[in-house]
Protein backbone atom coordinates (compact mmCIF):
# COMPACT_ATOMS: atom_id res chain seq x y z
CA UNK A 1 0.00 0.00 0.00
CA UNK A 2 1.59 3.28 -1.18
CA UNK A 3 1.09 7.28 0.03
CA UNK A 4 -1.33 7.75 -3.15
CA UNK A 5 -3.33 4.57 -2.01
CA UNK A 6 -3.70 6.06 1.59
CA UNK A 7 -4.47 9.62 1.17
CA UNK A 8 -8.13 8.60 0.13
CA UNK A 9 -8.84 6.10 2.01
CA UNK A 10 -7.84 8.11 5.02
CA UNK A 11 -9.83 10.94 3.71
CA UNK A 12 -13.04 9.09 3.82
CA UNK A 13 -12.20 7.82 7.16
CA UNK A 14 -12.52 11.37 8.27
CA UNK A 15 -15.43 12.04 6.83
CA UNK A 16 -17.33 8.78 8.22
CA UNK A 17 -15.87 10.46 12.20
CA UNK A 18 -17.02 13.28 11.52
CA UNK A 19 -20.31 12.08 10.90
CA UNK A 20 -20.06 9.45 13.71
CA UNK A 21 -19.79 11.83 16.10
CA UNK A 22 -23.49 12.67 17.29
CA UNK A 23 -23.40 9.22 18.39
CA UNK A 24 -22.26 9.19 21.70
CA UNK A 25 -23.15 5.80 23.36
CA UNK A 26 -23.25 3.48 21.00
CA UNK A 27 -24.33 -0.34 21.98
CA UNK A 28 -22.00 -1.80 19.28
CA UNK A 29 -19.04 -1.34 21.70
CA UNK A 30 -19.04 -3.74 24.28
CA UNK A 31 -17.85 -1.93 27.06
CA UNK A 32 -20.18 -3.02 29.82
CA UNK A 33 -23.21 -2.11 31.76
CA UNK A 34 -21.86 0.97 33.63
CA UNK A 35 -20.14 2.59 30.96
CA UNK A 36 -23.05 5.16 29.02
CA UNK A 37 -19.91 7.20 26.86
CA UNK A 38 -19.11 4.70 23.74
CA UNK A 39 -18.87 7.27 21.21
CA UNK A 40 -19.02 5.15 17.21
CA UNK A 41 -16.22 7.40 16.33
CA UNK A 42 -13.48 5.93 17.71
CA UNK A 43 -13.84 3.30 15.25
CA UNK A 44 -12.46 5.37 12.56
CA UNK A 45 -10.16 7.18 14.72
CA UNK A 46 -8.73 3.56 15.68
CA UNK A 47 -8.45 2.83 11.98
CA UNK A 48 -6.46 6.17 11.29
CA UNK A 49 -4.41 5.70 14.04
CA UNK A 50 -3.09 2.41 12.41
CA UNK A 51 -2.62 3.86 9.04
CA UNK A 52 -0.94 6.46 11.02
CA UNK A 53 1.49 4.25 12.07
CA UNK A 54 1.91 2.41 8.62
CA UNK A 55 3.07 5.86 7.17
CA UNK A 56 5.61 6.05 10.00
CA UNK A 57 6.66 2.77 10.55
CA UNK A 58 6.81 0.93 6.85
CA UNK A 59 6.85 4.19 4.30
CA UNK A 60 9.03 6.43 6.30
CA UNK A 61 6.70 9.28 6.69
CA UNK A 62 6.48 11.27 9.23
CA UNK A 63 4.25 14.27 9.54
CA UNK A 64 4.86 17.90 9.69
CA UNK A 65 2.61 18.99 12.76
CA UNK A 66 3.67 22.23 15.11
CA UNK A 67 4.87 20.51 18.44
CA UNK A 68 2.33 23.46 19.66
CA UNK A 69 0.08 21.20 22.46
CA UNK A 70 1.95 18.03 22.22
CA UNK A 71 4.51 18.72 24.51
CA UNK A 72 1.83 20.02 27.34
CA UNK A 73 -0.22 16.89 26.68
CA UNK A 74 2.76 15.04 27.33
CA UNK A 75 3.08 16.70 30.04
CA UNK A 76 0.09 15.96 31.62
CA UNK A 77 -0.53 12.84 30.97
CA UNK A 78 2.95 12.24 32.58
CA UNK A 79 2.23 13.72 35.70
CA UNK A 80 -1.63 12.10 35.72
CA UNK A 81 0.16 8.41 35.91
CA UNK A 82 2.67 9.01 38.30
CA UNK A 83 0.82 11.16 40.52
CA UNK A 84 -1.94 9.08 40.02
CA UNK A 85 0.12 6.16 40.92
CA UNK A 86 1.75 7.78 43.97
CA UNK A 87 -1.86 8.49 45.25
CA UNK A 88 -3.41 5.55 45.05
CA UNK A 89 -0.61 3.03 46.34
CA UNK A 90 -1.07 4.86 49.75
CA UNK A 91 -4.52 4.16 49.87
CA UNK A 92 -6.17 0.94 51.30
CA UNK A 93 -7.24 -1.63 48.21
CA UNK A 94 -10.70 -1.18 49.14
CA UNK A 95 -13.17 -2.19 46.53
CA UNK A 96 -16.29 0.63 46.19
CA UNK A 97 -18.74 -0.29 43.24
CA UNK A 98 -16.51 -3.41 42.26
CA UNK A 99 -13.70 -0.87 41.66
CA UNK A 100 -10.33 -0.68 43.65
CA UNK A 101 -8.43 2.87 43.61
CA UNK A 102 -6.22 1.34 40.90
CA UNK A 103 -8.47 -0.13 39.13
CA UNK A 104 -10.00 3.70 39.02
CA UNK A 105 -7.04 4.88 38.06
CA UNK A 106 -6.59 2.47 35.02
CA UNK A 107 -10.17 2.95 33.88
CA UNK A 108 -9.65 6.54 33.73
CA UNK A 109 -6.16 6.38 31.65
CA UNK A 110 -8.28 4.22 29.57
CA UNK A 111 -10.77 7.16 28.74
CA UNK A 112 -8.10 9.41 28.86
CA UNK A 113 -6.36 7.59 25.78
CA UNK A 114 -9.36 7.50 23.77
CA UNK A 115 -9.28 11.46 24.14
CA UNK A 116 -5.62 11.21 23.06
CA UNK A 117 -6.43 9.45 20.32
CA UNK A 118 -9.18 12.02 19.20
CA UNK A 119 -6.74 15.01 19.87
CA UNK A 120 -4.02 12.93 17.63
CA UNK A 121 -6.21 12.28 14.75
CA UNK A 122 -7.83 15.56 14.33
CA UNK A 123 -4.25 17.36 14.24
CA UNK A 124 -3.52 14.86 11.79
CA UNK A 125 -6.70 15.32 9.24
CA UNK A 126 -6.84 18.93 10.30
CA UNK A 127 -3.93 21.15 8.47
CA UNK A 128 -4.99 23.34 5.68
CA UNK A 129 -8.01 25.85 5.31
CA UNK A 130 -9.61 23.22 3.03
CA UNK A 131 -9.53 20.51 5.95
CA UNK A 132 -11.00 23.11 7.90
CA UNK A 133 -13.89 23.76 5.96
CA UNK A 134 -14.68 20.37 4.88
CA UNK A 135 -14.42 19.44 8.75
CA UNK A 136 -17.25 22.18 9.75
CA UNK A 137 -19.63 20.69 6.47
CA UNK A 138 -19.28 17.18 7.62
CA UNK A 139 -19.57 17.62 11.44
CA UNK A 140 -22.66 20.10 10.87
CA UNK A 141 -24.05 17.12 8.38
CA UNK A 142 -23.92 14.42 11.38
CA UNK A 143 -25.45 16.78 13.68
CA UNK A 144 -28.31 17.56 11.50
CA UNK A 145 -28.95 14.21 11.17
CA UNK A 146 -29.39 13.63 14.92
CA UNK A 147 -31.33 17.09 15.20
CA UNK A 148 -33.14 15.87 12.71
CA UNK A 149 -34.21 12.73 14.57
CA UNK A 150 -34.41 14.42 17.34
CA UNK A 151 -37.54 16.31 15.99
CA UNK A 152 -38.80 12.76 15.24
CA UNK A 153 -38.54 11.82 18.95
CA UNK A 154 -40.29 15.04 20.02
CA UNK A 155 -43.36 14.38 17.49
CA UNK A 156 -43.57 10.57 18.64
CA UNK A 157 -43.62 11.99 22.58
CA UNK A 158 -45.49 14.15 22.01
CA UNK A 159 -48.53 11.39 19.72
CA UNK A 160 -47.65 8.43 21.99
CA UNK A 161 -48.75 5.12 21.04
CA UNK A 162 -47.39 2.44 18.00
CA UNK A 163 -45.18 5.73 16.58
CA UNK A 164 -43.26 6.37 20.19
CA UNK A 165 -42.76 2.49 20.26
CA UNK A 166 -41.03 2.58 16.87
CA UNK A 167 -38.75 5.43 17.49
CA UNK A 168 -37.86 4.14 21.09
CA UNK A 169 -36.91 0.65 19.53
CA UNK A 170 -34.70 2.74 16.56
CA UNK A 171 -32.86 5.02 19.27
CA UNK A 172 -32.05 1.83 21.13
CA UNK A 173 -30.52 0.39 18.25
CA UNK A 174 -28.04 3.80 17.90
CA UNK A 175 -28.08 4.54 21.72
CA UNK A 176 -27.35 2.86 25.06
CA UNK A 177 -30.73 2.96 26.86
CA UNK A 178 -30.51 5.55 29.69
CA UNK A 179 -33.71 7.01 30.90
CA UNK A 180 -35.64 6.40 27.39
CA UNK A 181 -38.09 8.73 25.70
CA UNK A 182 -39.85 10.56 28.14
CA UNK A 183 -40.54 14.28 27.20
CA UNK A 184 -37.46 15.27 25.89
CA UNK A 185 -35.42 14.43 22.83
CA UNK A 186 -31.58 12.41 22.88
CA UNK A 187 -31.20 12.65 19.21
CA UNK A 188 -28.42 10.31 18.62
CA UNK A 189 -26.88 11.16 21.38
CA UNK A 190 -27.48 8.77 25.05
CA UNK A 191 -29.57 12.24 26.48
CA UNK A 192 -30.89 15.64 26.01
CA UNK A 193 -28.07 17.05 27.82
CA UNK A 194 -25.32 15.65 25.52
CA UNK A 195 -27.37 16.60 22.57
CA UNK A 196 -27.49 20.36 23.96
CA UNK A 197 -23.80 19.97 24.70
CA UNK A 198 -22.66 19.05 20.98
CA UNK A 199 -24.69 21.57 19.05
CA UNK A 200 -23.08 24.34 21.43
CA UNK A 201 -20.07 23.12 20.89
CA UNK A 202 -19.42 21.88 17.21
CA UNK A 203 -22.45 24.12 15.45
CA UNK A 204 -22.92 27.44 17.26
CA UNK A 205 -19.00 28.86 17.33
CA UNK A 206 -18.92 28.63 13.65
CA UNK A 207 -22.53 30.22 13.20
CA UNK A 208 -21.59 33.53 15.47
CA UNK A 209 -17.83 33.67 13.63
CA UNK A 210 -19.92 33.58 10.38
CA UNK A 211 -22.30 36.25 11.42
CA UNK A 212 -19.77 38.35 13.13
CA UNK A 213 -17.34 38.07 9.88
CA UNK A 214 -19.64 37.80 6.76
CA UNK A 215 -17.03 35.04 5.78
CA UNK A 216 -17.65 31.42 5.04
CA UNK A 217 -14.75 30.23 6.95
CA UNK A 218 -10.78 31.50 7.94
CA UNK A 219 -9.59 32.93 4.70
CA UNK A 220 -12.91 32.69 2.41
CA UNK A 221 -15.30 35.42 2.10
CA UNK A 222 -18.86 35.25 1.86
CA UNK A 223 -20.55 33.83 -1.20
CA UNK A 224 -23.86 34.53 -2.86
CA UNK A 225 -26.60 33.32 -0.35
CA UNK A 226 -24.58 33.55 2.99
CA UNK A 227 -27.33 35.05 4.80
CA UNK A 228 -29.92 32.31 4.15
CA UNK A 229 -27.63 29.94 4.65
CA UNK A 230 -26.32 31.56 7.95
CA UNK A 231 -30.32 31.51 8.76
CA UNK A 232 -30.64 27.96 8.54
CA UNK A 233 -27.59 27.05 10.11
CA UNK A 234 -29.23 28.59 13.10
CA UNK A 235 -32.60 27.45 12.87
CA UNK A 236 -31.18 23.90 12.84
CA UNK A 237 -29.12 24.58 15.70
CA UNK A 238 -31.70 26.64 17.51
CA UNK A 239 -34.13 23.30 16.36
CA UNK A 240 -32.11 21.12 18.35
CA UNK A 241 -31.55 22.50 21.53
CA UNK A 242 -35.65 23.06 21.38
CA UNK A 243 -35.92 19.41 21.06
CA UNK A 244 -33.56 18.18 23.36
CA UNK A 245 -35.14 20.62 26.20
CA UNK A 246 -32.00 20.81 28.42
CA UNK A 247 -31.96 24.06 30.31
CA UNK A 248 -28.33 24.01 30.07
CA UNK A 249 -28.43 24.37 26.83
CA UNK A 250 -30.87 27.10 26.52
CA UNK A 251 -29.29 28.97 28.95
CA UNK A 252 -25.93 28.46 27.22
CA UNK A 253 -27.38 29.75 24.05
CA UNK A 254 -29.11 32.90 25.43
CA UNK A 255 -25.82 33.72 27.47
CA UNK A 256 -23.55 33.13 23.85
CA UNK A 257 -25.83 35.16 21.78
CA UNK A 258 -26.16 38.11 24.44
CA UNK A 259 -22.33 37.96 24.39
CA UNK A 260 -22.51 38.05 20.93
CA UNK A 261 -24.85 41.20 20.60
CA UNK A 262 -23.01 43.04 22.63
CA UNK A 263 -19.59 42.18 21.01
CA UNK A 264 -21.17 43.17 17.88
CA UNK A 265 -22.13 46.51 19.15
CA UNK A 266 -19.25 47.41 20.58
CA UNK A 267 -17.76 46.63 17.23
CA UNK A 268 -20.53 48.36 15.08
CA UNK A 269 -21.62 45.59 13.12
CA UNK A 270 -25.47 46.46 13.56
CA UNK A 271 -26.58 43.56 11.07
CA UNK A 272 -24.81 40.84 13.21
CA UNK A 273 -26.14 41.98 16.66
CA UNK A 274 -29.65 42.25 15.01
CA UNK A 275 -28.74 38.72 13.57
CA UNK A 276 -28.41 37.22 17.10
CA UNK A 277 -31.07 39.64 18.58
CA UNK A 278 -33.88 38.17 16.12
CA UNK A 279 -32.79 34.36 16.14
CA UNK A 280 -33.09 34.57 20.08
CA UNK A 281 -36.65 36.39 19.73
CA UNK A 282 -37.68 33.48 17.12
CA UNK A 283 -36.24 31.26 19.94
CA UNK A 284 -38.33 32.29 22.74
CA UNK A 285 -40.86 32.74 20.59
CA UNK A 286 -40.60 29.25 19.89
CA UNK A 287 -40.25 27.98 23.86
CA UNK A 288 -43.61 29.50 23.81
CA UNK A 289 -45.24 27.63 20.97
CA UNK A 290 -44.09 24.01 22.56
CA UNK A 291 -45.01 25.23 26.14
CA UNK A 292 -48.46 23.20 25.28
CA UNK A 293 -46.74 20.08 23.21
CA UNK A 294 -45.79 18.85 26.65
CA UNK A 295 -42.00 17.68 25.03
CA UNK A 296 -39.03 19.12 24.27
CA UNK A 297 -38.82 22.93 25.35
CA UNK A 298 -42.47 22.48 25.92
CA UNK A 299 -41.86 19.69 28.43
CA UNK A 300 -42.57 20.10 32.35
CA UNK A 301 -38.65 20.00 33.60
CA UNK A 302 -38.31 23.46 31.63
CA UNK A 303 -41.30 25.04 32.12
CA UNK A 304 -41.84 24.03 35.51
CA UNK A 305 -38.84 25.77 37.13
CA UNK A 306 -39.97 29.26 35.29
CA UNK A 307 -42.58 29.06 36.47
CA UNK A 308 -41.82 28.02 40.19
CA UNK A 309 -38.89 30.56 39.85
CA UNK A 310 -41.43 33.72 38.44
CA UNK A 311 -44.59 33.06 39.99
CA UNK A 312 -44.91 30.45 42.97
CA UNK A 313 -41.86 31.14 44.64
CA UNK A 314 -42.05 32.41 47.77
CA UNK A 315 -38.56 33.84 48.33
CA UNK A 316 -39.41 35.24 51.93
CA UNK A 317 -39.81 32.08 53.33
CA UNK A 318 -36.88 30.59 52.06
CA UNK A 319 -33.69 31.40 54.15
CA UNK A 320 -30.25 29.60 54.87
CA UNK A 321 -30.37 25.87 53.80
CA UNK A 322 -34.01 26.52 52.79
CA UNK A 323 -33.14 28.01 49.87
CA UNK A 324 -30.85 26.05 48.56
CA UNK A 325 -33.51 23.12 49.07
CA UNK A 326 -36.12 24.55 47.72
CA UNK A 327 -34.33 26.08 44.04
CA UNK A 328 -32.63 22.82 43.72
CA UNK A 329 -35.75 20.93 44.36
CA UNK A 330 -37.23 22.94 41.80
CA UNK A 331 -34.57 23.20 39.40
CA UNK A 332 -34.17 19.43 39.57
CA UNK A 333 -30.26 20.20 40.08
CA UNK A 334 -29.51 19.14 43.51
CA UNK A 335 -27.48 16.00 41.85
CA UNK A 336 -24.85 18.46 40.41
CA UNK A 337 -24.84 20.81 42.46
CA UNK A 338 -24.81 18.73 45.51
CA UNK A 339 -21.72 16.22 43.15
CA UNK A 340 -20.08 19.94 42.05
CA UNK A 341 -19.85 20.77 45.91
CA UNK A 342 -18.81 17.60 46.85
CA UNK A 343 -15.81 17.59 44.35
CA UNK A 344 -14.64 21.13 45.42
CA UNK A 345 -14.49 19.84 49.16
CA UNK A 346 -12.63 17.25 47.75
CA UNK A 347 -9.58 19.63 46.29
CA UNK A 348 -9.55 21.84 49.56
CA UNK A 349 -8.80 19.28 51.54
CA UNK A 350 -6.20 17.22 48.59
CA UNK A 351 -5.40 20.95 46.71
CA UNK A 352 -2.34 20.00 45.32
CA UNK A 353 -2.51 16.73 43.42
CA UNK A 354 -6.21 15.77 44.18
CA UNK A 355 -7.06 11.89 44.61
CA UNK A 356 -6.40 10.53 41.49
CA UNK A 357 -7.76 10.72 38.07
CA UNK A 358 -10.95 8.83 38.41
CA UNK A 359 -11.28 8.36 41.94
CA UNK A 360 -13.21 10.98 42.78
CA UNK A 361 -17.07 9.59 43.25
CA UNK A 362 -15.45 7.94 45.43
CA UNK A 363 -15.39 10.91 47.80
CA UNK A 364 -18.58 12.33 47.59
CA UNK A 365 -20.03 10.13 50.76
CA UNK A 366 -17.68 12.00 53.21
CA UNK A 367 -17.84 15.21 51.00
CA UNK A 368 -21.47 15.33 50.39
CA UNK A 369 -22.97 18.59 51.64
CA UNK A 370 -25.55 18.21 54.30
CA UNK A 371 -28.57 20.34 52.36
CA UNK A 372 -28.40 18.39 49.75
CA UNK A 373 -29.57 14.97 51.86
CA UNK A 374 -32.86 16.92 52.46
CA UNK A 375 -34.07 17.17 48.43
CA UNK A 376 -35.26 15.03 45.83
CA UNK A 377 -32.22 13.72 45.28
CA UNK A 378 -31.98 11.68 47.98
CA UNK A 379 -35.65 11.32 49.65
CA UNK A 380 -37.72 10.56 46.48
CA UNK A 381 -35.69 7.67 45.16
CA UNK A 382 -34.01 9.54 42.60
CA UNK A 383 -31.36 7.19 40.13
CA UNK A 384 -28.78 9.99 41.75
CA UNK A 385 -27.96 10.23 45.30
CA UNK A 386 -28.42 6.67 46.80
CA UNK A 387 -27.45 5.31 43.95
CA UNK A 388 -23.67 7.02 44.20
CA UNK A 389 -23.83 5.77 47.62
CA UNK A 390 -24.59 2.22 47.08
CA UNK A 391 -21.59 0.07 46.54
CA UNK A 392 -23.19 -2.23 44.78
CA UNK A 393 -24.99 0.40 42.29
CA UNK A 394 -22.76 1.37 38.91
CA UNK A 395 -24.54 5.31 39.45
CA UNK A 396 -21.07 7.23 40.69
CA UNK A 397 -21.34 10.63 42.07
CA UNK A 398 -18.33 12.46 39.88
CA UNK A 399 -18.09 15.64 39.83
CA UNK A 400 -20.24 16.73 36.13
CA UNK A 401 -18.03 19.29 35.98
CA UNK A 402 -14.60 19.47 34.38
CA UNK A 403 -13.05 22.33 35.96
CA UNK A 404 -13.62 20.51 39.57
CA UNK A 405 -12.71 17.33 38.38
CA UNK A 406 -8.95 18.25 37.58
CA UNK A 407 -8.98 20.06 40.13
CA UNK A 408 -10.34 17.58 42.81
CA UNK A 409 -8.18 14.15 40.69
CA UNK A 410 -5.34 16.03 39.88
CA UNK A 411 -4.82 18.92 41.77
CA UNK A 412 -3.56 22.22 41.31
CA UNK A 413 -0.55 21.22 39.26
CA UNK A 414 -2.76 19.21 36.58
CA UNK A 415 -5.19 21.94 36.57
CA UNK A 416 -2.84 24.07 35.57
CA UNK A 417 -1.10 22.18 33.09
CA UNK A 418 -4.45 21.01 31.42
CA UNK A 419 -5.63 24.85 30.88
CA UNK A 420 -1.82 25.98 29.52
CA UNK A 421 -2.32 23.30 26.75
CA UNK A 422 -6.42 24.26 26.33
CA UNK A 423 -5.49 28.20 26.00
CA UNK A 424 -2.33 27.87 24.14
CA UNK A 425 -4.50 25.41 21.61
CA UNK A 426 -7.27 27.86 21.29
CA UNK A 427 -5.43 31.45 21.39
CA UNK A 428 -1.79 30.96 19.96
CA UNK A 429 -0.68 33.79 17.92
CA UNK A 430 -2.18 36.76 16.22
CA UNK A 431 -5.97 35.91 14.46
CA UNK A 432 -5.44 35.60 10.49
CA UNK A 433 -9.02 37.24 9.94
CA UNK A 434 -11.80 38.36 11.32
CA UNK A 435 -13.24 34.61 11.23
CA UNK A 436 -10.40 33.07 12.85
CA UNK A 437 -10.68 35.94 15.70
CA UNK A 438 -14.10 35.11 16.56
CA UNK A 439 -14.28 31.55 16.16
CA UNK A 440 -11.69 30.55 18.77
CA UNK A 441 -13.56 33.26 21.25
CA UNK A 442 -16.78 31.83 20.49
CA UNK A 443 -15.02 28.33 20.77
CA UNK A 444 -13.33 28.92 24.08
CA UNK A 445 -16.98 30.09 25.20
CA UNK A 446 -18.40 26.74 24.06
CA UNK A 447 -15.64 24.64 25.35
CA UNK A 448 -15.62 26.66 28.71
CA UNK A 449 -19.65 26.18 29.25
CA UNK A 450 -19.54 22.68 28.31
CA UNK A 451 -17.08 21.93 30.85
CA UNK A 452 -20.03 23.19 33.33
CA UNK A 453 -22.20 20.57 32.31
CA UNK A 454 -19.43 17.23 31.55
CA UNK A 455 -16.52 16.08 32.65
CA UNK A 456 -15.43 13.33 30.00
CA UNK A 457 -12.26 13.02 27.90
CA UNK A 458 -14.20 10.49 25.81
CA UNK A 459 -16.14 13.17 23.98
CA UNK A 460 -14.48 14.13 20.76
CA UNK A 461 -16.44 17.27 20.56
CA UNK A 462 -13.66 18.56 23.22
CA UNK A 463 -11.21 17.57 20.56
CA UNK A 464 -11.98 18.98 17.55
CA UNK A 465 -12.67 22.53 18.49
CA UNK A 466 -9.17 22.41 19.74
CA UNK A 467 -7.67 20.89 16.41
CA UNK A 468 -9.85 23.63 14.47
CA UNK A 469 -8.17 26.11 16.13
CA UNK A 470 -4.70 24.77 16.39
CA UNK A 471 -5.25 24.69 12.64
CA UNK A 472 -6.06 28.19 11.81
CA UNK A 473 -3.69 29.49 14.14
CA UNK A 474 -0.84 27.61 12.07
CA UNK A 475 -2.00 28.33 8.23
CA UNK A 476 0.62 29.26 6.02
CA UNK A 477 -0.01 32.61 4.16
CA UNK A 478 -0.17 30.44 0.98
CA UNK A 479 -2.97 28.57 2.38
CA UNK A 480 -4.74 31.62 3.28
CA UNK A 481 -4.28 33.16 -0.15
CA UNK A 482 -6.06 29.96 -1.82
CA UNK A 483 -8.46 30.45 0.29
CA UNK A 484 -9.41 33.74 -0.40
CA UNK A 485 -9.66 32.82 -4.56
Amino acid sequence: MTADTLAPLERWLWRALLLCVPVSATPLLPFGNGTLARPLAIVPAALLLILAAYRLLVLGQRPRLAADGFVALGLFTLYIVVSGLGVVMVQPPDAFKGQTPLDSLVRALLTWGVGLAFYVVARLQIRTAADIRLTLRHLFIGMGVSIAFAGLQVVAMAQHGELLRIVQAITDLIAVRYDGLVNRAQGMTFEPSWLATQIIVLLIPALIARSMARQEGVGAPASPGHALRLGAGFAVAIGGLLFSGSRFGLACIVAMLGLSVFLAALRGRIVAAATFLGVMVAGGAAVVAMSGLGAGAGATYVMGPVAYLTESADLGSLAGGDLATGLTDALALAGRFAAAEAAGLTWLDHPVFGVSLGNNYRYFGAYAPDWAFTTQLFTQGAKEGIGWLDPNSPEKGNAKNLFLRLLSETGVLGFALFIAFFWRQLFRGRPHDAFHRYFRLASAAALGFSFLNQDTFVDAGLWIPLALCCAMNHLPRHDLAAARE
